[in-house]
């Protein structure tokens, strides 16, 4: 009986973890007028968010939060602004609620499950929150827009963190110029998650190789059952693990395009080759909304996916046995990840700045970090802590060992439309409408037009005179 096929375009690139989607109510300020490239942010997060990670439940509303300190009775308010969270954000309301009343500050705190939507209009409008959480991939186009501030000289030192997550949050990119703005809070990354009974009744180990790989989706796919070895999305966060593994790049070093090359040709020939073999399917053939509701159904035996999939199976499949082993290594003998991270990042136009940064160092320590609810589906930024998250969910190893080498989930300012084209152009690729040469030179050619422009001058906000004592 043949596969039936029907692609649709993903959508599964969701690198700030937990941010659920409700608006705050009667919390959205009005907008200023935007530079072109963030109102295209923000139609961009409206129709086709930048993550993937399975909705979390509903939760109610954080309550609005205002703690007065007599001696900063005249001062404005210190307005924080989080994405709902669940018991993190409970949590993170309670440590809040301690350092305002030590410090003798008014601080006012929401939190909304449409924060990634309502975040762009808010730090543009004309009273915006002073702290934000911002993600990596997001980071680039409100540094550029002038929209954050740079943190003041020597407030924010990066210990015991890795090198590569804590210059993300530097701009601009040039070494010599680069500002830090703020430090990492936490970090997940993409692993090899498979059926461990599935692989176990084959009598096959977790494969370490491109061949391997195949070879197991090979032997775990049955057509009778309408379940493919592997199951892999058109989607760029997926898809980079296997040209970091060819030896590749989407921008070198230099900072120019270099995604026509021998290295992305050999990674995209196998990812869409299994594909067309009907070894490997997406989720959308059969109605699923990602990779690990596939698995936990029993119609995959395998997939790249980030650790927030472990509270998804103990809350949707708890009975399902799965297993993580690093990514498999490519011909380049590279097995690199993708790491999504965030922030805590204080507005270019905050009336406390040094209030907000902090409390930003605050939230970003390791007492704070290390004591915020942990389900396994995200890992703090820094050293320390992640060997005791390690220690306390042993299975889920592999994704805290690729953290130090992983590349981050960021691209320059103005990609987001390179990347929702990108992940259109895979859904051709799969269905044989396109060939791959023709797809990355018509990248390759998009890309090169959006760093010219990304390189433009861009206006920033009027600066706001910081109060703070």
């Amino acid at each position: 009986m043949p596969i039936q096929r029907s692609l649709r375009a993903s959508s599964e690139v969701k690198p700030g973890g937990s941010i659920l989607r409700r608006c705050a109510a009667n919390r959205c300020a009005a907008p200023r007028r935007l530079p072109f490239r963030l109102w295209l942010l923000m139609v961009a997060l409206l129709l086709n968010g930048c993550d993937a990670l399975p909705s979390r439940p509903r939760l109610p509303e954080l309550p609005f939060l205002q703690l007065r300190g007599e001696s900063d009775a005249a001062a404005p308010p210190l307005h924080v602004f989080l994405p709902e969270e669940g018991d993190v954000t409970e949590a993170l309301r309670s440590r809040v609620v301690a350092w305002a009343a030590a410090s003798e500050l008014q601080v006012n705190l929401t939190a909304s499950d449409q924060y990634d939507q309502e975040l762009v209009s808010r730090l543009a409008g004309e009273d915006p929150p002073d702290m934000v959480l911002v993600t990596a991939f997001l980071f680039p186009e409100l540094a550029a827009g002038g929209l954050l501030a740079p943190a003041e000289e020597g407030f924010l030192e990066p210990a015991d963190l890795p090198p590569r997550l804590a210059a993300a949050f530097t701009w601009p990119r040039e070494e010599a110029a680069a500002k830090r703005y703020c430090l990492p809070r936490e970090v997940r990354t993409l692993a090899l998650v498979y059926d461990g009974e599935g692989l176990a009744a084959a009598g096959h180990p977790p494969p370490a190789s491109w061949d391997s790989l195949r070879a197991v989706a090979v032997g775990q796919t049955d057509v009778d059952r309408n379940r493919f070895g592997f199951i892999e999305a058109p989607d760029l966060s997926r898809w980079l693990p296997f040209l970091y593994g060819a030896g590749g790049t989407i921008i070198e070093g230099s900072g120019g395009m270099a995604l026509e090359s021998p290295a992305a040709e050999a990674a995209m020939d196998w990812y869409i080759q299994i594909f067309r073999d009907n070894f490997a399917g997406h989720a959308g053939e059969s109605n699923n909304e990602w990779a690990g509701e596939v698995l936990g159904k029993g119609k995959g035996g395998l997939t790249v996916e980030g650790n927030w999939i472990a509270p998804y199976f103990e809350a949707e499949f708890p009975d399902f046995r799965y297993g993580v082993a690093p990514l498999p290594s490519g011909p380049a003998g590279l097995n690199s990840s993708v790491a999504f991270t965030s922030c805590y990042a204080v507005s270019s136009k905050s009336g406390r700045k040094q209030n907000a940064f902090a409390l930003a160092a605050f939230l970003s320590g390791p007492d704070v970090v290390g004591s915020l609810p942990n389900d396994g589906g995200w890992m703090p930024a820094l050293n320390g802590l992640r060997e005791e998250w390690k220690r306390t969910f042993p299975r889920l190893a592999p994704f805290a060992d690729a953290v130090p080498t992983a590349a981050v989930w960021q691209l320059p300012p103005g990609f987001d439309t390179f990347l929702h084209s990108f992940n259109r152009g895979m859904v051709q690729l799969f269905a044989a409408n396109v060939e791959a040469a023709d797809f990355f030179a018509e990248l390759q050619e998009l890309g090169e037009t959006l760093l010219e422009t990304a390189g433009e001058p861009q206006p920033a906000p009027a600066a706001t005179q910081d109060s703070s004592p």
